[in-house]
């Protein structure tokens, strides 16, 4: 059987003038499979986010710690109130887990239908309607391999020019369009949704008239990245850990100057600065033949991290394109992170540099500790299988 690595990427619009986004995704990664929850609540601001935020905290909770999907879709239906004046549920939700397998389970409460497509064809979903209460949930089951692309969106997405560009706005069939166009090339999750919430702010006239939420999936072989920060406590050790780092597959990248030149001697290669990298405040990039990435470490790390937290919130800002495409360390290695792997090796090293003990520098051991427990915490966040090893 086939494994593969969930990819995921989401991001929103906020209705405009608002200063909450009324919809909400959950992530929960579990040893078999991802949970994904896409929530809308009724209207938009403050209420619409509590209400959202509300429906999917309940579904990621109650699936994560075992409850069955029944019993999570039969929860949430029974607990979101219904509005008084429209008779309408306060929120609606699309649940989806999909297992490395490549099988996927689908539960769809009045978000618009999922899109899956395959090669530029659209792939026919097979729903079954579930009643729960005077709820319609829609289930589905079906596979995914290394060539489709699963997407949902909420309602401001297919709404998307109304008032503006377009009088009925974008409409699913155009959108389904879109997407299969897109489901042509090899791109990714996260372009996907760039994309899309590019054209729905340009329908919007960059004014969105609603909550407006992408979740772009897709499966593949997972791609490992060697972060190695630091070196071994105990010098002896050198030898071995460099040659277990180098030949366990997958990329590998060098943070710290130390550590740099241990492996440059490792591998008997030179290590080249490239000095157009540098910055104001981001020291230069190295090249070391057979190595991904070289940076210097502690300052380019944070810097990396500030990027980091950046990307993971939850309202789409464009600029941060850009920053992932600036000629520095820093955003190299951000950009590498986000998009070049599914999992990240990281090798912590416990050496002790003495320049920074000076009070000068204000880094110190446990500040390195912290940052490398930040950047852990931003790459889950980000779903990626993370696994620190303390040399």
């Amino acid at each position: 059987m086939t494994v593969y690595f969930i990819d995921a990427s989401y991001n929103s619009l906020k209705k405009h003038h608002e200063e909450l986004c009324g919809d909400c995704i959950q992530q929960a990664n579990l040893d078999d499979s991802k949970i994904f929850v896409l929530a809308d609540g009724l209207g938009s601001g403050v209420k619409a986010n509590i209400l959202s935020t509300l429906t999917s905290k309940i579904a990621i909770t109650m699936l994560r710690e075992g409850s069955t999907l029944e019993e999570t879709i039969d929860t949430i239906v029974h607990t979101l109130p219904v509005c008084k004046q429209r008779h309408l549920a306060y929120s609606t939700f699309t649940l989806i887990k999909i297992f490395k397998d490549g099988h996927a389970y689908a539960a769809e409460f009045d978000n618009p239908a999922l899109f899956l497509h395959k090669n530029g064809k659209d792939i026919p979903i097979e729903k079954t309607l579930k009643k729960i209460g005077d709820k319609n949930i829609y289930e589905s089951n079906f596979m995914m391999d290394k060539d489709t692309m699963l997407v949902a969106v909420s309602d401001g997405v297919v709404h998307a020019g109304v008032g503006h560009s377009l009088d009925l706005g974008w409409e699913w069939v155009n959108v389904n369009t879109y997407l299969r166009d897109m489901s042509k090339e090899d791109i990714s999750t996260k372009d996907v949704v760039k994309n899309v919430l590019d054209s729905c702010n340009e329908l919007y006239e960059e004014e969105p008239g609603d909550d407006t939420t992408v979740l772009a999936v897709k499966i593949k072989e997972q791609q490992v990245i060697n972060l190695l920060v630091g070196p071994p406590r105990d010098k002896k050790n050198d030898n071995a850990v460099f040659k277990q780092v180098l030949s366990s597959g997958g990329k590998t990248v060098i943070c710290g100057g130390t550590t740099a030149q241990i492996a440059a001697r490792i591998l008997d290669k030179e290590v080249d600065f490239d000095m157009d990298t540098m910055t104001m405040d981001i020291p230069p990039m190295a090249h070391i033949e057979g190595i991904e990435l070289v940076t210097e470490g502690i300052i380019t790390l944070s810097k990396t991290i500030d990027i980091l937290r950046e990307y993971v919130k939850p309202d789409y800002n464009p600029k941060i394109d850009k920053k992932l495409n600036e000629n520095n360390a820093a955003s190299m290695l951000a950009k590498l992170l986000i998009e070049d792997c599914d999992g990240v090796k990281i090798y912590q090293g416990m050496a002790v540099n003495p320049a920074h003990q000076d009070l000068a520098f204000k880094m110190d051991f446990t500040y390195k500790v912290n940052q490398i427990n930040e950047l852990t915490h931003l790459l889950e966040k980000m779903g990626k299988d993370v696994e620190v090893t303390y040399i």
